[in-house]
Parts: structure tokens; C-alpha cells; sequence
């Protein structure tokens, strides 16, 4: 049994990582500060809320606190002294930090530099996981896009990710602390409250309301949220993990006009609309997942018609509940 802290624990991703972790018997910390990016009074989203909690309450320690609280997040670290650290608490959305980006500064690259100084205090520190994002490379220079490819984000999320990883690199250099830079790309899935394509076309489709395709030939890895988390876990616990880098998506790349296609075929009856793309994002595609795969064993099991599927069967039984 590991001890393992994760910052951001109780979020999307982070209730299903800290859920596998249980599950597997070890002693799990779990420091989120349960901030919300969108209104947080809708019914679907304060179950959405329980539903990730409900996986972890009374199995994990719950610890409230924000990574950019120095002090307070050191003590909580010195305190818990884990085996591992991974750190997903971050803004989660590339858009916010375009209309947000001193909270993205703060969020993203002030809370890794503090839990990274942290962990300077962690001598049997086994691993510093750092999940990045597939926003650290802009434009794909080519499809599928490897790890070891050009890094040019062309948004500030993208850039503050990419500074997250070099931060990440250099305290490894510095003072030894092994990692594992995690870069996941369009996760979706139930009880996800961010408003992300797929989850607005869910939600639009069982509403009766038409989807709007903003850049139809525009493709991402769409990525279920179990398997990022299986992901990460691996990440995390393998020998093989240490100091590299992994792309961690589907690894097949859809377009999003695809994607509204499968949700209409799902809801019939749903219409769909195009219209143009927002130039402020780059164009993407397909993540090369060879290396997790051959070095982690990672193997990424839900196709975008099951993921969907399921999604939409989380959002009918909210809808049936009266929930939204």
C-alpha cells in the first residue's frame, strides 16, 4: 500500500484517478478546492458533484485547499508525506484562460511551482506526476502527433501547461525528484461539469435542440474519462514511467462533425449545424499513444460510439430525476 496525494482530486478526472487508487488499497489524500467554472447551483451539476465525492468520501482523507496557497499546501504535503504526487488541480478549460488568464497563471503555474517546492521536502518521494495537456504542441505538425514532436501552443492554456512540464523537468534536474508528464486530450464523460463539446451536444441533443458544429473538419482524440484514468494510474505506479513523457487519449482522431453525427444518430431526430471555427484554438487530431502503450501497458478501451452512449444514459437518468 502507497501513500499518494492528488490535488484536484475531487474533479472530473481526479475522483476517478483517487477511485482506482481505493481501489486498489492504498491510502489516498485527496487536496481540491472545489471551485466550480460554472454555475454551481444547477441541480445536474451539485449531483454531478455528489456522485464524484460519493466514490472517494470516507475512503480517502478530503482536504480543501488551493494549490497556490503556499504555505498551507506545504503543510498538508509534510504532513500526508506520499509515496507519490499527482497533480491534476489546474483551470481546466483552454477558453477560460483566454478570458481568464491571471487565474490560469495562478491555478496552472503557481501551483505546480509551490507543489513542486513541496516535494524538495519529500525525501522518499517516488513520484511527481504532472498532467499537461495535447494543447502543449498548437498546431499538430503532423497526425498522429508524438511526444517527442514540436511544442508551439499558440493560446495561453496550451503555454502554461507547457511552462508546467518545463518546471516539472527542471526540479528533477535540480533535485532529483523522478515524474511523469501526462498529456490527455478531450476528455468527456458522466458527471463532468465543464461544459465541453460532447457534453453540451449530449445535453443540447436529449433537450430537442440543434448542435452547432463550430469548424466541422476540426478533430480531436476524444478520450473516455476511465481511461485517462487508467492512465494516469499507470503513469504513476509503473517502473517504466520514470521521467518520461506519455500521450494519453483514445488514439484515434474524430472530427467534430463526426461526433454530433453520433450523437444524433443516438437521439434521432437531432439536427446539426456548421458553422465556422474559433481560429484562437489549433488544429489537432490524433495523439501517437504508442509509447504508453509499449513502455505502460496502457490500453484505452471506450470507442467514442460507447463513450457517448453512456454519457447520454448518465444524462437521461439525470433528466428522468428531474435533475436539469
Amino acid at each position: 500500500m502507497a501513500k499518494i496525494l492528488i490535488t484536484g482530486g475531487a474533479g472530473f478526472i481526479g475522483s476517478h484517478v483517487a477511485k482506482l487508487l481505493l481501489d486498489q488499497g492504498h491510502d489516498v489524500v485527496v487536496y481540491d478546492s472545489f471551485v466550480h467554472y460554472v454555475y454551481p447551483l444547477e441541480k445536474a451539476h451539485i449531483d454531478n458533484m455528489a456522485r464524484r465525492v460519493a466514490m472517494i468520501q470516507g475512503r480517502a482523507r478530503l482536504v480543501r485547499g488551493h494549490t497556490h496557497d503556499q504555505d498551507y499546501l506545504r503543510r498538508v504535503v509534510a504532513e500526508a508525506q506520499p509515496d507519490y504526487i499527482i497533480h491534476l488541480a489546474a483551470m481546466p478549460l483552454a477558453n477560460l484562460a483566454v478570458e481568464h488568464p491571471e487565474e490560469a497563471l495562478q491555478t496552472i503555474m503557481t501551483g505546480t511551482m509551490n507543489l513542486l517546492q513541496s516535494c524538495r521536502d519529500l525525501p522518499n518521494l517516488k513520484r511527481f506526476v504532472y498532467v499537461s495537456s495535447s494543447m502543449v504542441y498548437g498546431d499538430f505538425a503532423r497526425v498522429p502527433v508524438a511526444e517527442d514532436d514540436p511544442k508551439d501552443p499558440k493560446e495561453i492554456y496550451g503555454s502554461i501547461k507547457l511552462a508546467g512540464e518545463l518546471l516539472t523537468r527542471a526540479f528533477s534536474n535540480l533535485y532529483g525528484v523522478q515524474y511523469a508528464i501526462v498529456r490527455p486530450s478531450a476528455v468527456y464523460g458522466p458527471t463532468d461539469n465543464n461544459r465541453r463539446v460532447l457534453g453540451i451536444f449530449c445535453e443540447n441533443a436529449l433537450a430537442g435542440k440543434t448542435l452547432t458544429v463550430k469548424g466541422a473538419n476540426q478533430a480531436l482524440d476524444f478520450t473516455f474519462v476511465s481511461d485517462i484514468a487508467d492512465g494516469i494510474v499507470l503513469a504513476t505506479q509503473h517502473p517504466g514511467g520514470g521521467n518520461q513523457v506519455f500521450n494519453m487519449t483514445r488514439g484515434r482522431g474524430r472530427s467534430i462533425q463526426e461526433a454530433a453525427e453520433i450523437v444524433a444518430r443516438l437521439v434521432p431526430g437531432t439536427k446539426i449545424e456548421i458553422v465556422g471555427s474559433d481560429t484562437r484554438l489549433p488544429s489537432r487530431g490524433e495523439l501517437d499513444i504508442s509509447r504508453a502503450r509499449s513502455m505502460l501497458g496502457y490500453a484505452p478501451k471506450v470507442d467514442l460510439e460507447d463513450g457517448l452512449q453512456h454519457y447520454l444514459d448518465h444524462l437521461r437518468d439525470q433528466r428522468q430525476a428531474g435533475l436539469w
